[in-house]
């Protein structure tokens, strides 16, 4: 089964839309360029670069001939984990290349991971016509959400991504693993 997603992994990568996770990469290390040379704190620049790199994995997972491979022998979500790692791994390089610039290595991966996770997780539960949108939306809802307001402890709880990105990430991928039929 491994060498049919090997195989397929060149044709994915050829329909995925790379252009808005190109244009989101250069923005955010703008933003990261500019906040180093204004010797600013860089925490909501990578806030914000975790969440929107996070949504735009999750988008990827939008497979415009889904219809047409459900009749291949290969199950959905081996062919959602394809689409993950070919968009998580450039994602990833974004995030190092950020971390690098704004504070030196010192968060690690984990908000960005712990949202993608998020979003992967709704996504494979919402309905079929609206996962991607709703899986998407996700990261940028946990990431607006404290933003706006909200009451002491629910804030806290909608944080968690950030403060306590691994154990968000485990509940999220064992989620994931529940709805793999799905």
């Amino acid at each position: 089964m491994s060498s049919v997603l090997v195989q397929a992994a060149l044709p994915t990568a050829r329909v995925i839309r790379w252009a808005p996770s190109a244009s989101l990469a250069a923005v955010l290390v703008a933003a990261g360029v500019l906040a180093r040379s204004a010797d600013r704190p860089a925490d909501t620049v990578l806030a914000i670069a975790a969440a929107g790199l996070a949504a735009t994995v999750v988008a990827g997972l939008h497979d415009p001939a889904a219809a047409l491979l459900s009749a291949v022998p290969v199950p959905l979500m081996q062919r959602r984990a394809l689409r993950l790692v070919l968009l998580g791994l450039p994602a990833l390089a974004v995030w190092w290349l950020l971390d690098t610039l704004t504070t030196a290595g010192a968060s690690g991966p984990g908000p960005l991971l712990s949202l993608t996770a998020c979003g992967v997780a709704v996504a494979v539960w919402a309905p079929p016509r609206r996962a991607v949108l709703l899986g998407a939306s996700t990261p940028v809802a946990l990431f607006a959400l404290p933003q706006v307001g909200l009451p002491g402890r629910v804030s806290d709880v909608v944080e968690w991504w950030l403060t306590d990105p691994w154990w968000v990430l485990a509940g999220a991928v064992l989620l994931c693993v529940a709805g793999r039929r799905r």
